[in-house]
């Protein structure tokens, strides 16, 4: 998107033109979801087997017409400034962009994420929370304040960076890119990734649909973007979320929001004995 522009237009062409291809490649991304998300398989692993709300789809769809326009507006701003510090291509150069993109939006997602959550905030962040069971179009479904803080904040910490080491514009394509996709799919209220995932050093880091359908459901926890390093850190992490996952895996997905699910108590060590020999 970024490197497929001219190399000096002015700003209000690069707008238009970033509006244009920004705005077809989330169409595209939540239209591939949203066929996906109505194939009979998909209905199988439901994590909750409850309809959208009234007047959800309605609502999403108009938060995203603010979405679209407001990610232009702030694309636009990042690569007229970031433009002359953009090193020619290297895969080094893409390397890096990408991954200090996805590290530096994983932080500062945590972050904001869950000040949005203090009542002071919460106005802001409410339209995301229309959806108590998410679907496709979730994914673009944000009040146009919270949008210019996440994208904003996200591309100010590239915008730094880039005065330290050479950034590319591949890097950062390659990252929204990842990140319309996985936004998509991890609105889905649909769990594709097998039940051992959560449990793999894999699953220890990246996030699962389950994961972020909890926190629609639950409002609180599971503020992590596409990982879950930080939710476990910091103590926001469900304790029932792998059963919650293996559940949806089964076809047995919740039907209600406020539902918990027991997680067995570690059983007590004995004093002396191996820990092997204790779960004999």
């Amino acid at each position: 998107m970024l490197m497929l522009l001219p190399q000096n237009p002015s700003l209000p062409v690069l707008f238009l033109l970033i509006l244009l291809i920004s705005g077809t490649i989330k169409l595209l991304t939540v239209a591939g979801g949203w066929l996906v998300w109505r194939m009979r398989l998909a209905e199988r692993f439901r994590v909750y087997r409850r309809e959208l709300s009234k007047g959800q789809l309605r609502s999403e769809a108009l938060a995203a017409v603010g979405v679209v326009l407001t990610d232009a507006v702030v694309i636009a701003a990042f690569r007229y400034f970031s433009g002359p510090l953009a090193a020619p291509f290297s895969l080094s150069a893409a390397l890096w962009s990408y991954a200090w993109m996805f590290v530096g939006f994983e932080v500062w997602f945590y972050v904001t994420h869950r000040l949005l959550h203090l009542p002071r905030f919460y106005r802001f962040h409410a339209q995301h929370h229309v959806a108590q069971v998410t679907g496709p179009l979730t994914a673009l479904s944000f009040s146009a304040a919270e949008r210019v803080v996440l994208m904003s904040g996200g591309l100010s910490l590239h915008f730094a960076a880039m005065h330290l080491m050479p950034g590319s514009q591949a890097g950062v394509l390659a990252y929204m890119l990842t990140n319309y996709v996985l936004n998509a799919l991890g609105h889905g209220n649909t769990e594709w990734l097998p039940q051992r995932f959560v449990t793999s050093w894999v699953g220890r880091v990246l996030f699962t649909p389950t994961f972020h359908a909890l926190h629609h459901a639950r409002y609180q926890g599971h503020y992590g973007l596409f990982t879950v390093v930080l939710d476990r850190w910091l103590g926001t992490a469900f304790p029932d979320y792998p059963r919650v996952h293996a559940r949806a895996r089964a076809g047995e997905g919740l039907t209600r929001i406020g539902e918990r699910l027991a997680v067995p108590s570690p059983a007590p060590s004995v004093p002396g004995v191996p820990e092997a020999h204790q779960a004999l």
